[in-house]
């Protein structure tokens, strides 16, 4: 195709300013333009960055919006725009504000401010999950104290305010039905502009915690991982995430990709409640034959880990420690053409993927294997109802609150909210609720995966990979690799020299 005339003056001219030593130059084809940069992003915003919604992460990693406590890698709280807190007892905490902190609308940071955004949190129709189900009260102590309390006991409640959903904003985003993110963040980053399609961000020069890198940063959304990966080849983007594996080896020398550990797991759940795996014995015959690292291998090219029977990553200390294994005690053989149906979705390439390879060795037990694959909010109700024999899933166990503990509880409880396994064991929710009391952070969550180990070996959920974040970078330094996916784009984020 050719260029039209003014497009051909405009490439030439280029192509002339790109002999003299500037710090980026690319044409107007390309991801930066003087020091801006564009961003491709998998998933589009649900409720134009709403806190209260799915957007809650992208605030963050965008560098938009800030929590009061964020994580370190191992998932432990670390100071945020709180410098510190204290626990005066197992139902308050007092957190100390930074001094300092401006909004992007520039307004200061004070106890007022922080109140609010934590009120409406707690009042939300969709209440961030980290927060939990207690009763908060939020209370202004001085200018730049304030102290949370909880109607019960609870050993996790600093950490509660390292979710998304509880970003901080100034008084000026809850004026509508709904947050606005646009001017109201205290991040490295302030949004110009919001849609479902594009954000627009530009540097905050105010920023706390100095003034950032880059100049500003528009974001897109494109659902369609072979169009991302098509993007960073070409240099139309600087950024993107979630490259279908099978594509990166193919995005050529200029690109850089990071494999990053994330608490994140495919897990294949088996439904203990009725169907054919409610007997035990067929279960551990599933656990027999299904080979994690043959996924791993082949459809994740070994850019994952093989779980090797752990429901956690072996990337954590606390994970480490614990042996874990599915047990084959009583296995036992199907009767011929024992039909089972298998289900998973098809928002992560990889899913469908791996879900014909299991149900292939599957088949060799003597299963007759069924193998549904439909768009995850058209199966989501059906996976949480048991319609299913077995569920091939995908689940992040670092998210709200980070806590390996209530983990569990949601997904493997008697009155678990997420119970993909149908799992109800009185033994294993007598021990959760022992471990939900513990407030060493490093017992608790060792205690978390030595229980996880218990539900493994009952053969509710075969661990099938540990993933690892997939970030694609041109021409670009300063990006967080954060394990906890809290953060990515920051003050330090600029165009590579």
């Amino acid at each position: 195709m050719f260029l039209s005339v003014n497009r051909r003056i405009v490439a030439l001219t280029a192509a002339v300013m790109c002999t003299l030593p500037l710090t980026a130059c690319f044409t107007e084809d390309n991801s930066v333009t003087g020091n801006n940069i564009k961003v491709s992003w998998p998933f589009k915003p649900v409720a134009s960055l709403s806190p209260f919604s799915d957007d809650a992460l992208l605030n963050t990693r965008l560098g938009i919006a800030e929590t009061l406590v964020t994580l370190d890698s191992e998932g432990k709280p670390a100071p945020g725009l709180a410098e510190s807190w204290e626990t005066p007892d197992a139902k308050t905490v007092v957190f100390k504000l930074r001094e300092g902190v401006k909004f992007h609308d520039g307004t200061e940071l004070t106890a007022k401010t922080v109140a609010n955004s934590i009120t409406k949190a707690l009042e939300a129709a969709s209440r961030p999950k980290g927060l939990g189900k207690a009763n908060l009260t939020v209370t202004e102590k001085g200018d730049l104290e304030v102290e949370v309390t909880s109607d019960k006991d609870d050993p996790i409640l600093p950490q509660r305010f390292t979710d998304s959903g509880t970003v901080i904003l100034a008084e000026s985003a809850y004026e509508g039905d709904n947050p606005s993110l646009v001017g109201t963040g205290t991040g490295p980053f302030k949004v110009t502009s919001a849609t479902n399609d594009e954000v627009k961000t530009e540097a905050f020069a105010d920023y706390w915690g100095g003034k950032p890198q880059l100049d500003g940063v528009t974001t897109t959304f494109s659902e369609d991982g072979s169009a991302r990966a098509r993007a960073i080849q070409s240099g139309e983007v600087s950024l993107t995430q979630g490259i279908p594996i099978s594509q990166v080896a193919g995005l050529g020398d200029g690109v850089k990709t990071d494999f990053v550990p994330i608490p994140r797991g495919t897990y294949l759940h088996l439904n203990t409640k009725k169907g054919v795996f409610a007997d035990p014995g067929l279960r551990a015959r599933v656990a027999e034959v299904v080979d994690p690292g043959t996924v791993v291998k082949d459809i994740y090219e070994d850019h994952a880990e093989n779980p090797k029977g752990a429901l956690f990553a072996q990337t954590s200390e606390w994970a480490k420690s614990v042996v874990s294994k599915n047990s084959l005690a009583g296995t036992t053989e199907p009767e011929p053409n024992t039909k089972i149906r298998l289900a998973t979705w098809n928002s992560r390439p990889e899913l469908p993927e791996a879900a014909t390879v299991i149900a292939d060795q599957l088949r060799t037990a003597g299963f007759d294997v069924e193998v549904v694959v439909k768009p995850y909010n058209a199966i989501e109700s059906a996976i949480l109802g048991g319609d299913f024999d077995v569920v091939l899933g995908n689940r992040g166990y670092g998210l709200g609150a980070a806590d390996p503990v209530s983990f569990l509880m949601s997904d493997y409880g008697c009155d678990g909210s997420y119970n993909l396994s149908q799992y109800c064991n009185a033994d294993i929710d007598t021990e959760l609720q022992s471990a939900s009391e513990i407030t060493d952070l490093d017992e608790r969550y060792t205690k978390a995966a030595e229980i996880s180990a218990k539900i493994v070996a009952d053969n509710a959920v075969i661990p099938i990979a540990h993933e690892n974040s997939v970030i694609s970078t041109k021409n670009l330094d300063g990006i967080a690799m954060d394990t906890y996916e809290r953060k990515l784009l920051t003050k330090d984020t600029k165009i590579a020299q």
